[in-house]
């Protein structure tokens, strides 16, 4: 990747397990940071699952070779390498791959947000693959069938939303507003909390608490270069409007048919006298007659 995230990653590995499908990725800066984090999680997998690791499937690169090998010849775990050209060999991993920036890209372009922060949309693409049905699992969700234990979804937020956090009071005075807005970059992967970016202090913050989403127009103008005064410029206005779920829209064409019906009509018959509205007794009455009832009574 050209870009590089906050943190300055420009990598990513990706493991999947071959039966349940879970998948792991995990931002590099350097390619030979894989053997590293490829000792991480044989430790963390073997320690969940109570199993041994028997075998891995990786290609040519150069990150897969020298010390790498050499740990999982002494782990005596079997390490098979695709052939040369052939990425079909690894096509579960590889399509993997593609699904992920995909996603990436897609998540990044609904939230405005520049590709810094493929980072962050890594991971929560990675969070949701695993809460997914998968078809090679007949439907399965892969965390469920990697644990066999229900998944939760309450704590699923919109990526890139605008949220509203609460600031401790320790870290305000008595007429400071007691939240800030905030932008919705992830979970806490492993860490208790959720992953917001402050655009003001231009870092990321963690908070333990469940963050409030912004009212929809805050979530709608997403980009800051729409904040100026011209009505034109916002984003609620120029959206397109469904005639299918619009009333007001329906409702203005109907009025400008018939609005153009009546010009029509009015054009073969001339000239149209003076409107004069016929005015009703019956009102009039009622209103004598109540004054009446009140009079005499």
């Amino acid at each position: 990747m050209t870009t590089s995230t906050l943190v300055g990653a420009r990598y990513f590995v990706t493991f999947v397990d071959d039966h349940s499908r879970k998948v792991w990725a995990y931002a590099l800066r350097t390619k030979d940071q894989v053997y590293e984090v490829f000792k991480q999680l044989h430790a963390s997998v073997e320690r969940e699952t109570g199993r041994s690791l028997k075998c891995i499937r990786t290609n040519n690169g150069g990150e897969y070779t020298g010390t790498f090998r050499n740990y999982c010849r002494s782990n005596g775990i079997r390490h098979e390498r695709s052939v040369p050209k052939t990425p079909q060999h690894n096509g579960i991993a590889e399509r993997m791959n593609r699904t992920i920036v995909e996603r990436i890209r897609t998540m990044l372009s609904h939230a405005k947000l520049p590709k810094s922060f493929l980072g962050e949309a890594l991971m929560t693409a990675v969070d949701l693959i695993n809460l997914s049905p998968s078809a090679p699992l007949n439907g399965d969700v892969l965390d469920k069938f990697w644990s066999g234990k229900d998944v939760s979804y309450n704590h699923l937020k919109v990526f890139g939303c605008r949220t509203f956090v609460h600031i401790p009071k320790d870290d305000i005075s008595k007429l400071d507003t007691k939240s800030k807005e905030c932008i919705f970059v992830g979970y806490g992967n492993g860490e208790f909390g959720y992953r917001l970016w402050d655009p003001v202090a231009r870092k990321i913050i963690r908070t333990n608490l469940d963050p409030v989403p912004a009212p929809l127009e805050y979530n709608d103008r997403r980009d800051e270069s729409n904040d100026t005064d011209d009505p034109t410029s916002d984003p609620i206005i120029n959206e397109p409007v469904d005639d299918d779920m619009s009333d007001d829209h329906t409702t203005d064409s109907i009025v400008d048919d018939v609005a153009d019906e009546g010009l029509k009509a009015q054009a073969h018959e001339g000239p149209v006298e003076e409107f004069q509205p016929r005015r009703s007794t019956r009102v009039r009455r009622q209103l004598i007659g109540i004054l009446q009832m009140i009079t005499f009574s």
